[in-house]
């Protein structure tokens, strides 16, 4: 679970496939500021460094992420700015609002 920053609370919901991002066109972006990091692919590292990404990290343990805490760098006006290239896991993710799961899922 997450909080919006009018204190709404979300939950959060790992799909085991992409989901449509229809939730995502009325969202104020809360998951790409609510985590500390996202797990990434190598091959999703190496893409998000040709994007120009500074907040990488690779691990010693060989583990890849994409900083996000306090705002993903990518977020432009509460949207995606690499909305067709985001990583899978963002893809996977969506919300639903209050105690109620989303439907579907």
């Amino acid at each position: 679970m997450f909080f919006h920053q009018r204190g709404e609370r979300k939950h959060g919901i790992m799909s085991d496939i992409p989901v449509d991002g229809s939730r995502c066109a009325g969202c104020a972006a809360d998951c790409c500021r609510g985590f500390f990091s996202v797990a990434l692919t190598p091959e999703e590292y190496a893409l998000l460094q040709r994007l120009g990404a500074r907040r990488l990290e690779f691990t010693l343990s060989g583990r890849f992420y994409l900083i996000i805490e306090n705002g993903c760098e990518f977020l432009c006006e509460d949207r995606c700015g690499i909305y067709e290239s985001r990583p899978t896991i963002c893809r996977r993710f969506t919300c639903s609002d209050g105690d109620k799961p989303a439907a579907g899922r």
